[in-house]
């Protein structure tokens, strides 16, 4: 049963920074979201809770950072309660609150899981009270365990759902040679998602062989000019990127012939093994897919990090 809801929160925040690799792609992975602020935390205690929750990702074995950002964790910390206690050398300040975790979907606003647990700190003053309350967060505690494991089967099964809806997109961007925007969209369907991973693969070898054929007639021009300038190994390096299944591959070769002879021994070696690559077919296969993911993830990079909220739609 779904529903739209109410404002839970206002969702205004900064995604962690962690690197991004192509290791990321293919992978389930959960982004750490900070909202701009949360009341009454300083900034120590605000970068301890973030440590807390890529901790509980990690623990949980899935990635603390997505490299497109589609499926974001987001906290939110409350202290509703506050007292002094009058104790012998010094007063203790005891606090009790909650932290709030939320899976969430961005592109559709979709509410996948949420967990609340109940904190309580003690501390020479009140800060000192929030982050010993702060530290007691257990990062393996099994409220967060099924919590993680309930958003990350719904993220599957939405990945189900949607399947042909996304290989139909990428179909629509590809035809209009939008190569980047359909490879990184391809590249969202992670692994785990065994019914759709295969096809997803099949169709962005397709549109990666495309953007190589759109591309070849430019880097036959370059790889030219750069042999007419005797620079032998950046001739060398441009060819290389030119996929076998071009209509230029033959062209590229001649190319290669004329600029090999004159290059130096560790261009020669370079070339002769992006070669034996290309007549490997599980190896031609392995490097198209590397560079699909490069494409995918420097995509992602260029869209805007910032993201608001206005409803959430729980499923």
């Amino acid at each position: 049963m779904r529903f739209i809801c109410c404002v839970l929160f206002p969702l205004l925040g900064s995604f962690s920074s962690n690197a991004q690799s192509t290791s990321d792609v293919g992978k389930i992975a959960l982004s750490v979201v900070m909202p701009e602020n949360i009341e009454n935390l300083d900034g120590a205690q605000f970068s301890k809770i973030e440590s807390k929750i890529t901790r509980i990702i990690t623990a949980s074995g899935l990635a603390a950072t997505g490299y497109n950002h589609n499926f974001i964790i987001y906290p939110k910390f409350d202290i509703y309660e506050s007292e002094v206690v009058e104790g012998g050398l010094q007063n203790i300040t005891v606090v009790k609150g909650e932290l709030s975790l939320s899976i969430m979907q961005i592109d559709n606003n979709l509410l996948f899981s949420t967990v609340t647990i109940s904190l309580k700190g003690s501390g020479s003053s009140r800060s000192a009270a929030i982050t010993n309350a702060i530290s007691q967060v257990p990062p393996t505690n099994p409220q967060f365990e099924q919590f993680i494991q309930t958003g990350k089967s719904k993220i599957i099964n939405y990945y189900e759902s949607k399947c042909e809806d996304i290989v139909k997109k990428s179909e629509s961007y590809t035809k209009m040679q939008k190569y980047d925007q359909a490879l990184a969209l391809l590249m969202t369907v992670p692994e785990e998602v065994s019914g759709c991973y295969a096809k997803i693969q099949d169709k962005a070898i397709d549109a990666f062989k495309a953007f190589k054929r759109q591309q070849c007639s430019e880097l036959i021009q370059r790889a030219t000019t750069t042999l007419a300038g005797n620079n032998y190994m950046g001739t060398l390096q441009i060819l290389a990127d030119i996929d076998p299944s071009t209509e230029c591959f033959n062209e590229a070769q001649r190319l290669a012939v004329i600029a090999e002879k004159k290059a130096n021994a560790e261009a020669k070696k370079e070339w002769d093994f992006r070669m034996e690559q290309y007549h490997d077919a599980l190896s031609l296969e392995k490097q198209r897919m590397e560079a699909i993911k490069e494409i995918a993830i420097t995509y992602y990079k260029s869209q805007p990090k910032t993201i608001v909220v206005n409803k959430l739609i729980i499923r």
